[in-house]
């Protein structure tokens, strides 16, 4: 994967919580994938790696984004997470935090599982997570 680029200053972090069943998809991410109307996420579990990408609402399992500018996305994930869960063998509820690296020539982002580390959540001040701008 040499094909890796992106000129944003923010890095591509997805969070996955555990606990909620949810995936909190950063600004920078959608910044990078030229703020898509859909996202796919797709796994490699030989690999143990996460692709997320821009895709057409026909594509399976396709995300819709509201069309409104926004911290963050937040997704439900409960079967991605199930499947991570046992790909890794995480059996607490802690949420991680993955750094991933565009790649251009498919307009997406890949994320080695291996790589998550523990995150700290942070809820913003007026407590509403995830809800756009």
């Amino acid at each position: 994967m040499t094909d890796i680029s992106y000129a944003g200053s923010e890095p591509l972090m997805l969070t996955l919580c555990l606990e909620e069943d949810s995936i909190l998809v950063s600004k920078a991410i959608l910044e990078a994938l030229e703020h898509p109307r859909q996202v796919q996420m797709l796994i490699n579990e030989d690999r143990k790696m996460l692709l997320l990408q821009a895709c057409t609402v026909d594509d399976r399992e396709a995300v819709v984004i509201p069309p409104v500018p926004m911290q963050q996305f937040e997704m439900s994930g409960h079967s991605l997470l199930r499947r991570i869960r046992r790909l890794t063998g995480w059996t607490d509820e802690k949420p991680r935090v993955i750094y991933g690296n565009y790649i251009p020539s498919h307009n997406a982002i890949v994320f080695d599982l291996r790589s998550a580390q523990p995150a700290q959540l942070q809820i913003p001040l007026d407590g509403i997570e995830g809800r756009p701008n």
